[in-house]
Parts: structure tokens; C-alpha cells; sequence
């Protein structure tokens, strides 16, 4: 029996370590990514819109990754578009974390009609496919970035304002919330003193999630052709990669692995937020 308890937490250990790298690794590459996004102008060896003669050439000492069909620089393009990448997907994830906590947290303190009707309007955005919403928002405001990160976040809000009105609804009715209210503690202070500190973890959680969908939501749209045509976009570069799948390999594959790189990385960050925050409550 001591045996099978120490193979156990032998094989716990091995786990959490391999979780510590994976998440150190996924850690690294944003911060890579970040820091490219953030020197994109001092990185990026040509313009990402500047068109040549050299069409369609394959890797070399001069275009890293290759050209696209008119003769950008694909390297340069991707460079670029990991500013955009990044900033609607931070957007996205903190426009839907604020969200979350303003409706989830009314909607969880206050209860009876007003979280009925609250929810109910988010079942509305959950029940549609995210992108299906974020399409429709960007056809009708428009095309810039910052309209497109409002319509990302727009349609994926609903999640965490659940999360945060399933914790309010847990800890309304806590002893210290309860000595609050005796101490005839306004609710605006119970909400942002006592409440929020211990539902924002776990909306963070979410919120890193959230900064993936954000970032996948917006190579969908600029794949379709919704994206801000002002800016480099992985998803615009893929879009005009698809005739050219069988006889260029090098003009989709680096912008497919930049969008599918930096979602898993940000799934595996709000994963590992999310497992040490569960250890921390069972540890008290």
C-alpha cells in the first residue's frame, strides 16, 4: 500500500513538472512573439506591402520565408501581422474579462429578475457560433482593428460572465459577505472589497482562454475577408495562400503554425492558471 502511495505521488510529480515546463515554454513563445510584434518596424527587413517582381519564390538568404503572389515579403508580413494578432487578442481577452465581471457580477449579487433577464441575453450570444456573431457585427460596423476587437469581444463574453455570476452566487451568501452587510457596508464596496478579489482569479482564467479565441476569431475573419485591410494579417495571408496550396508550401505553412502556435499557447497558460488555482483551493 506505501508503495502504490509513493508511485503515485512519484507520477503527480513527473506530471506537475512536465505541466511547469509546458507552461514556461508557452510563456517563452508569447513573449517572443510580443517582442517581435513590438519591433516589427526594426525586424522586419521589408515592407509588408511592398510588392516586386520576385513572385512566388521559395525561402531564401533574401525573403526568409519565401514571397506570396504579387511578391511580398512573407516574412515581413508575418512579423507584422503578429501585432494584430496579439492586440485583438489581448483586447478580446480584457474586453471580455471586463464584461464578464460587470454583467456576471450584477447579475450573481443582485439575482431574481435582473439575473434572469442578464442571463438570458447571454444565452442569446451562446447558443449563435462565436464567429457567426463576429461576422455579422464586423459587416455592419466595419473593418478597422479596434471595430474588430469589439466585435470579438462581443461575441465571447457570455463564458466568463457565467464564470463570475457562479462565483458571486457561491460567495453572496459567505460569512464575511453577511458581517459586510450587518456592518451596513454599501453593496458597491461588498462587490469591489470583499467579492472581487476572489472571483478574479478564475475570471482570469478565462480570460487567457479567451485571448486564443480572440486571436483564432480574428484569422477566421480576415481569412474571409473581414479583416482590417490596412494591416497584415496571418488569416489575410493564408486566404490568398489557398490556390497556391499544391505549388507553394511556404506561403500558407508559416502563418497556419504562427495562429496555431499561439492559441495552444495561451490554451496551455489558462490551463495551468487554472490547475493552480483549483490546488490552491484544496489546499484550504
Amino acid at each position: 500500500m506505501t508503495e502504490a502511495i509513493v508511485v503515485q505521488r512519484a507520477a503527480r510529480k513527473v506530471r506537475r513538472n512536465r505541466l511547469n515546463a509546458l507552461t514556461i515554454g508557452a510563456i517563452v513563445i508569447v513573449a517572443v512573439f510580443a517582442l517581435a510584434a513590438l519591433f516589427a518596424p526594426l525586424i522586419a527587413p521589408f515592407d509588408p506591402f511592398a510588392i516586386s517582381n520576385d513572385i512566388l519564390e521559395e525561402p531564401s538568404s533574401v525573403h526568409w520565408l519565401g514571397t506570396d503572389d504579387v511578391g511580398k515579403d512573407l516574412f515581413s508580413q508575418i512579423v507584422h501581422g503578429a501585432r494584430v494578432s496579439l492586440f485583438i487578442g489581448v483586447a478580446a481577452g480584457l474586453g471580455s474579462l471586463l464584461v464578464g465581471l460587470l454583467v456576471g457580477g450584477i447579475a450573481g449579487y443582485v439575482g431574481g429578475a435582473v439575473d434572469n433577464i442578464l442571463m438570458r441575453i447571454a444565452e442569446v450570444f451562446q447558443i449563435m457560433p462565436a464567429m457567426l456573431i463576429a461576422l455579422v457585427i464586423v459587416a455592419v460596423i466595419g473593418r478597422d482593428s479596434t471595430l474588430t476587437a469589439v466585435a470579438v469581444i462581443l461575441a465571447i463574453w457570455p463564458q466568463s460572465a457565467r464564470i463570475v455570476r457562479g462565483q458571486f452566487l457561491a460567495l453572496r451568501s459567505s460569512e464575511f459577505v453577511d458581517a459586510a452587510r450587518l456592518a451596513a457596508t454599501p453593496a458597491w464596496r461588498i462587490i469591489l472589497f470583499e467579492i472581487f478579489p476572489l472571483v478574479i482569479p478564475a475570471a482570469a482564467v478565462q480570460a487567457a482562454l479567451d485571448v486564443g479565441r480572440g486571436m483564432l476569431l480574428e484569422a477566421g475573419l480576415s481569412f474571409l475577408g473581414l479583416g482590417d485591410p490596412t494591416t497584415a494579417s496571418w488569416g489575410a495571408v493564408l486566404r490568398r495562400a489557398q490556390p497556391y496550396l499544391a505549388d507553394a508550401w511556404w506561403f500558407s505553412i508559416p502563418a497556419g503554425i504562427c495562429i496555431a502556435l499561439m492559441v495552444l499557447c495561451f490554451n496551455v497558460i489558462g490551463d495551468a492558471a487554472g490547475s493552480r488555482g483549483s490546488a490552491g483551493r484544496r489546499a484550504l
